[in-house]
């Protein structure tokens, strides 16, 4: 259907790529030029490619990218001259550098930028065999002023700031969390396993969920680090929803996993509702969770579960107790304060002496 809207996920995805590849295109561009005007190099492909492939998403994945980089093409270097200079015969020496060469590739610190290590080996035993040393210095110059201009575009061509991507993650996490405790609910009401209300995989649902939340957040911490972008400096991530909205979820879960099991445990009618009840309160309370102050009905709630619990003490029911004490669990957990803001503290008044 030609008016049917792309799906939001791979939108945002098509955005980054196209800025990624924007910015190492102006970084191999500038290379190309700042190299044939200073290095007198007529086809400066070292430094254009190392240009294209350090630049990343992130000025962090970036800076880690150029490191590999750089170390990884330093590292054959180091390998490839002294076999060049000392190694006789020949192919002894070629099969001394591929092998020194190939085993440090291998090291995860490298990543995908360890196969630099035996091409620029390779490259540099074959120069310095031949008696042109002055290529491989052009050559490590090349490389050197692409890994400079990775660097400065991927930090000052706006980079990514990726806030709006965990906050729509956790708005997700959010609305499903307060769907499923309504579900839940719904499944005390009506006296019915969880797994008939909600689904059978609503518990793999909601790990995807927390899963998909935990990354986004991850990435939009790691896009505001070193980024220069004033809107990274005025907004951050704020760990402490998906901190709540974690230990919810667990609590959320492990509550299903016991009606599950036992869905007579909160068949009685005088426990029900009001169990109900608050269940459907915690559910508004996670809906809006947002890192600031608490739901305004979270001391209401508090105060009626403590009621529940006196009436329906865990020593005369302790599948109910169980429930209550998950239930206890996401309520403090929802109840939590933000934390104070760091700052100079507050010198009380002192009223001035009379004269």
């Amino acid at each position: 259907m030609r008016g049917a809207r792309r799906p939001g996920v791979p939108t945002r995805i098509a955005r980054t790529d196209l800025a990624e590849a924007a910015r190492a295109s102006v970084a191999a561009g500038l290379t190309w030029q700042t190299c044939a005007a200073l290095l007198h190099t007529p086809a400066p492909y070292a430094g254009a490619v190392a240009a294209l492939l350090i630049v990343e998403t992130t000025v962090v994945r970036t800076v880690s990218a150029a490191l590999r980089y750089g170390a990884g093409c330093l590292l054959g270097v180091l390998v490839a001259v002294p076999a060049a200079l000392y190694a006789r015969p020949v192919l002894a020496g070629l099969a001394l550098v591929a092998f020194a060469s190939v085993l440090p590739a291998r090291h995860g610190f490298f990543g995908h930028h360890g196969v630099h290590v035996p091409m620029t080996a390779l490259l540099t035993f074959a120069l310095v065999r031949d008696r042109h040393p002055d290529e491989v210095i052009v050559h490590l110059a090349e490389i050197v002023l692409g890994i400079a201009f990775g660097l400065a575009c991927s930090a000052l061509l706006c980079p990514a700031v990726r806030v709006r991507s965990a906050e729509r993650a956790l708005e997700e996490l959010r609305a499903l969390v307060a769907r499923y405790l309504d579900g839940l609910a719904d499944a005390v009401l009506r006296r019915e396993r969880p797994r008939h209300v909600l689904g059978p995989a609503w518990e793999r649902d909601l790990d995807a969920a927390l899963e998909r939340a935990r990354t986004a957040v991850a990435e939009a911490r790691e896009s505001t680090r070193w980024n220069v972008r004033p809107a990274a400096r005025r907004r951050r991530p704020d760990d402490r929803v998906l901190d709540i909205l974690t230990d919810v979820a667990r609590r959320l879960a492990a509550t299903g996993r016991l009606l599950d099991a036992r869905p007579e445990t909160a068949g009685a009618a005088a426990f029900a509702r009001p169990y109900t009840r608050l269940l459907r309160t915690t559910a508004l309370c996670a809906y809006c969770c947002r890192g600031g102050r608490p739901h305004p009905a979270l001391p209401a709630a508090r105060h009626a579960l403590t009621r529940l619990g006196d009436c329906a003490p865990p020593a005369a029911d302790p599948g109910a107790g169980r429930l209550l004490g998950h239930l206890d669990s996401a309520l403090t957990s929802l109840s939590a304060p933000p934390p104070a803001r760091a700052g100079r503290a507050r010198v009380p008044l002192r009223p001035a002496p009379r004269r």
